[in-house]
């Protein structure tokens, strides 16, 4: 009789899930072998796929999995072992994860003699870790290949091949050496964690971790010079656009941004004013003044120490420096009109006009209504918590 889960002691509860699962994986045997018989008398598969309800790809790895692991029966009638007998002995105590993992393990060609390491390891682990296992084994394969020849002729190389979007976005693909991965990735890993306001889901983290690289590096003081320059942005946009934030502007590739997305490089830029004629011939090209000073940025690092965004735990080298009031709207390059922001809080506080003053000299936030119907000013204390009381 069918007990109610809610009736079940805290063993019995476990108890139940052992069985529960016990009964899946027998089912799942069954299933590859009734499977296995189908394909041997040659019926009709598209019968069989309609009556387990099952998408293409789902009966294909079945199919893998029953050909792998299964006895089989020669054109002769014999009977023949499984293809890979040391999996089919423990049929029984693997789930329909687990097989699919192994039969993935198997199509990388791994080494002989290593087939058993991830099948005694799907006894004891979840199919993620099997996956990881087979590929740890691959790649250490392939390493003692490289090492047995030329190892510069062995190494594909560092390649990157760019194609251009609409709306100015960049699209990349390549491949990276094994050594230049490695440093990618201790670079990578430390950034795209998970904060309230950023994407969940693993890509875009890594995405916005990639873009935090790009100002990493372009502040750094060993970037080669072009035309006496460190490698810069140019981007030509009207005034009046600069100061609505409605329009478009242009780089020097003839991609476009948005005049938004100028305003906001605009807050920690070099501004050249080129004053244009009426068929846009330059007349008088200004004098270049970065917005933010060396001297400034010091001082906003040691007065945010990081992104002032409340609950943020972004380093002040991944933040730009924002100004509260626009310089297109009057405001000033001080101190006082200077905050700390992190990529994805520049953005916000942009796009959604966030409220921002200064109290005690310390950058405060209104949060909107929908946030917050009270809108209680709030801090960042994780950078500068606030004193113990006495």
């Amino acid at each position: 009789m069918d007990v109610s889960p809610a009736l079940l002691s805290d063993d019995g509860v476990f108890a139940a899930i052992a069985e529960t699962e016990a009964a899946a994986r027998a089912l799942h045997l069954r299933r590859l072998r009734l499977l296995a018989e189908v394909l041997r008398r040659g019926l009709d598969t598209d019968t069989h796929r309609r009556l387990v309800r099952a998408d293409a790809r789902e009966v294909k790895r079945w199919t893998a999995q029953a050909t792998l692991f299964l006895p089989s029966t020669s054109p002769t009638g014999q009977p023949l072992p499984p293809l890979h007998p040391v999996t089919g002995v423990v049929l029984e105590e693997l789930s329909d994860g687990h097989l699919t993992q192994l039969a993935r393990a198997i199509s990388l060609r791994l080494p002989d003699g290593s087939e058993e390491i991830p099948v005694e390891a799907a006894r004891s682990v979840e199919p993620k870790a099997v996956r990881q296992l087979a590929d740890r084994i691959r790649d250490r394969a392939e390493q003692d290949r490289v090492d047995e020849v030329d190892e510069p002729a062995a190494d594909p190389g560092d390649t990157l091949h760019l194609r251009d979007l609409p709306d100015g976005r960049l699209e990349f693909f390549g491949e990276l050496s094994a050594e230049t991965g490695a440093r990618f990735t201790a670079l990578l890993e430390p950034l795209p964690t998970p904060h309230p306001d950023g994407p969940r889901d693993a890509a875009r983290r890594r995405g916005e971790a990639f873009a935090d690289l790009i100002p990493l590096a372009s502040r750094s003081g060993d970037l080669p010079s072009e035309a006496g320059e460190r490698p810069h942005i140019s981007v030509t946009l009207d005034y009046r656009a600069l100061r609505r934030g409605v329009g478009h502007a242009v780089l020097d590739s003839d991609r476009h941004l948005s005049a938004a997305q100028a305003r906001r490089i605009a807050c920690d830029a070099k501004i050249l004013p080129v004053v244009l004629g009426g068929d846009s011939e330059v007349l008088d090209p200004g004098r270049a003044k970065r917005t933010v000073s060396t001297a400034q940025r010091r001082a906003l690092h040691a007065r945010d120490r990081g992104c002032a965004f409340p609950g943020c735990h972004r380093p002040p080298q991944w933040c730009d420096a924002h100004h509260i009031q626009h310089r297109a709207d009057g405001g000033t390059t001080d101190l006082s009109n200077l905050v700390l922001l992190c990529r994805t809080h520049h953005s916000l506080v942009h796009h959604t006009h966030r409220q921002v003053t200064m109290t005690g000299g310390t950058p405060t936030f209104i949060p909107p209504r929908h946030v917050d119907p009270a809108q209680r000013p709030r801090q960042n204390l994780l950078h500068r918590p606030p004193p113990l009381a006495a």
